[in-house]
């Protein structure tokens, strides 16, 4: 095994007092930091110099020393200290927020999106949109931007930063194209990564939300298209090429129904909005809408529910259809990852009082029996800003994890070896 090199450890002790920082969610004092990394104290000591001295941290409040001596100075994020964009985009639209250092929403930006596009014309939208949020802001913020993280439904190859496929793009891309995050950052001079649009959720939750001080969570999307994140020991879990927790395509049907993906016999082929907007039309629930666009099945999934809301029993029993197969199938999650959170997010819940009884019903049926008392379903809908959060809190998670980014940031911007390198090379 490979020794790390003097430099690379201080890095890393680096990246763990920031982190630990960031993630207190309060100021914390330097002991706590040694308590919470495990680092000696007087390497925290210095470790948080540095942070101060770059502008990264900033020290705020005091309170008593644990040696009874002179009031400690609790440590803190400075919020100022840089700027980054985090985007949803989805296949109706895009959402654009900027955060601060801390990652607090400073400004959002939510605008319609007309795909399949090509990644080109993706390009130029995102560029756009996100140098108009920027401007909305005002002041210095585009200088400080440090980076963009973009969220994407489909399957991303986080290592590389390349989209293998996504409802949002065109398929048949010219494959000799640059990957997305490298036209990005070209576009946009700031480095610009790339993440699976469920993954950024489940990092959104990690950091600000329910499953935050929670080890092992399962975060399912349920919108145009069914999605999945997971935190496992406390970490978001890729898997090989970024390509990992892909429930939607499950085979649950040889020679199933067709999935957008192109595939057959997917769940979500059997679960999402476009799925049931086809159904309802092949039943003769509904006619005339065009399934093939995210306009149409949005119209589509709109009218099925205007129909079971007003009590007709066949547009009921397709929601309680739904209900039962994604049911059953996040309770095979459950059996198969134990997690102790499982977070049902999206635009899809909306309807979840057409569905949620029967979902809950096949899911406690699915679970091994210990389980069954054990694990937390929450249905709930956050908005696409929360999404956007969790791209943003991506680029932050970059920054930590290098030393040399933070520091140039404190000298108004990247320096040009670090534009768009990746946090592993």
């Amino acid at each position: 095994m490979a020794r790390l090199q003097s430099r690379q450890i201080s890095q890393l002790h680096l990246y763990q007092v920031l982190h630990a920082v960031r993630l207190a969610q309060e100021p914390v004092s330097r002991a706590e930091v040694g308590d919470i990394t495990g680092l000696s104290q007087p390497a925290v000591s210095s470790l948080t110099r540095r942070l101060l001295e770059s502008g990264a941290l900033v020290e705020v409040g005091a309170r008593p020393s644990q040696g009874g001596g002179r009031r400690e100075r609790e440590l803190a994020l400075n919020p100022d200290h840089a700027w980054v964009v985090g985007v949803k985009v989805a296949v109706h639209q895009l959402t654009v927020a900027l955060c601060d250092f801390a990652g607090g929403v400073r400004n959002t930006l939510k605008v319609p999106l007309s795909s399949p596009m090509t990644q080109a014309a993706l390009v130029r939208v995102l560029s756009r949109e996100i140098e108009a949020c920027l401007a909305q802001a005002g002041g210095t913020v585009r200088q400080r931007l440090a980076g963009v993280g973009v969220a994407l439904p489909g399957f991303i190859d986080s290592i590389r930063g390349e989209v293998l496929w996504s409802p949002v793009l065109k398929p048949n891309r010219n494959k000799e194209a640059a990957p997305l995050d490298h036209a990005l950052t070209e576009a946009m001079g700031v480095p610009v990564f790339i993440e699976n649009d469920a993954n950024m959720l489940a990092l959104a939750e990690q950091w600000f939300g329910q499953a935050a001080r929670v080890a092992n969570v399962a975060v399912i999307t349920l919108e145009h298209g069914l999605g999945l994140g997971l935190v496992l020991n406390g970490e978001l879990y890729r898997g090989h090429s970024g390509l990992a927790a892909e429930l939607a395509h499950l085979q649950v049907q040889r020679n199933g129904l067709t999935c957008q993906c192109g595939k057959q016999g997917c769940l979500e082929a059997y679960v999402a909005h476009y799925a049931m907007a086809r159904q309802a039309q092949a039943s003769g629930l509904i006619a005339g809408y065009d399934t093939d666009s995210a306009e149409g099945v949005m119209a589509a999934h709109a009218e099925l529910t205007r129909l079971a809301r007003q009590g007709n029993a066949a547009a009921r029993e397709v929601f309680e259809t739904q209900g039962s197969v994604l049911g059953q199938w996040i309770g095979n999650v459950v059996n198969l990852l134990a997690p102790q959170l499982v977070l049902l997010d999206g635009d899809g819940t909306s309807a979840a009082d057409l569905y949620e009884p029967a979902l809950r019903d096949a899911m406690a049926q699915a679970m091994l029996l210990p389980h069954r008392t054990g694990v937390q379903l929450v249905v709930r809908q956050q908005g696409d800003e929360v999404w956007a959060r969790g791209a943003a809190s991506l680029v932050l998670q970059r920054l930590d994890e290098s030393a040399e980014v933070v520091e140039s940031v404190s000298r108004h911007g990247f320096e040009s070896e670090n534009v768009g390198r990746r946090p592993d090379a």
